[in-house]
């Protein structure tokens, strides 16, 4: 991120926000790739963290969706970035980066207290991933989206589905869908981190090693099966949010404008 980008209106908490985005990614990019050259493979961190940042570039239509919108004084993505929808100035410039910090952590989590849930309880292992995949995501979508983001101002959600929120009709309001959303994600994430093998191995290596004997194309394969894994995944999530407000179903929510100076994205609106 360029300094002399930095809007002198950022707040303490979007100054956070942001570095909470390039700190933490760059902690897990880094963490995966050390991890990655002390096995001499891939690692699952790794690969998780390239899902990650390759399904960013559909935050933006999401974001247009959700009616989500963000304060004028975040730094953006240039206008040639891939669909630039979100409303009031395009896609946050840290969103690429951070989307590894935002989904890699609680899959983190969901892994290791998946794992201790299935050792204490003798649950099998990947029933106690998904389940504890799941509930990790949905409580760290509902602090970090509904508080630290439509409840401290870091982003605010225009419209949503009537009796489908809380704070609903205010500019706080935030969809429990959303949090379900990302829970499911973050679910299949921490199953990929913690359903391993003797060698370490998660699911898509093992099918990666069963089609070469050459571990550069394994790792090749790998990286390709864990990106479109990836896009399957958001995709399906965001087509039932892209599917309501094109039917005129996200309709609840304040009249003023969220962010002074920025118009609201309109009910049902184009881009």
């Amino acid at each position: 991120m360029n300094p002399s980008a930095i809007d002198p209106d950022l707040t303490p908490i979007l100054t956070a926000s942001i570095a909470f985005a390039y700190v933490g990614g760059i902690v897990f990019l880094v963490a995966g790739i050390y991890l990655s050259w002390r096995r001499r493979r891939l690692h699952p961190l790794l690969l998780v963290c390239i899902a990650a940042a390759s399904i960013s570039w559909i935050e933006a239509p999401y974001d247009w969706a959700m009616y989500a919108q963000f304060p004028p004084a975040i730094p953006r993505m240039p206008s040639w970035w891939p669909v630039n929808m979100t409303w009031g100035g395009g896609l946050p410039s840290s969103v690429p980066i951070g989307y590894i910090a935002y989904f890699v952590l609680p899959a983190v989590i969901g892994a290791a207290l998946g794992r201790r849930a299935s050792a204490r309880f003798g649950w099998r292992r990947p029933i106690a991933l998904l389940t504890v995949g799941f509930g990790v995501g949905f409580v760290w979508a509902l602090l970090f989206n509904a508080m630290l983001g439509a409840r401290l101002g870091v982003f605010y959600y225009g419209r949503v589905i009537p009796g489908l929120a809380i704070f609903e009709g205010t500019k706080h309001q935030y969809p429990i869908y959303d949090a379900l959303a990302m829970a499911l994600q973050m679910m299949v994430f921490a199953y990929l981190l913690g359903r391993t093998d003797s060698q370490g191995r998660n699911l898509i290596e093992v099918w990666a090693d069963s089609r070469t004997k050459s571990r550069l194309w394994s790792s090749l394969l790998s990286i390709l099966a864990i990106v479109v894994v990836g896009q399957v995944l958001y995709l399906a999530v965001f087509a039932p949010h892209l599917a309501t407000k094109l039917m005129g179903k996200v309709t609840s929510g304040p009249t003023d404008q969220l962010f002074p100076g920025v118009e609201n994205q309109p009910l049902h609106g184009g881009h």
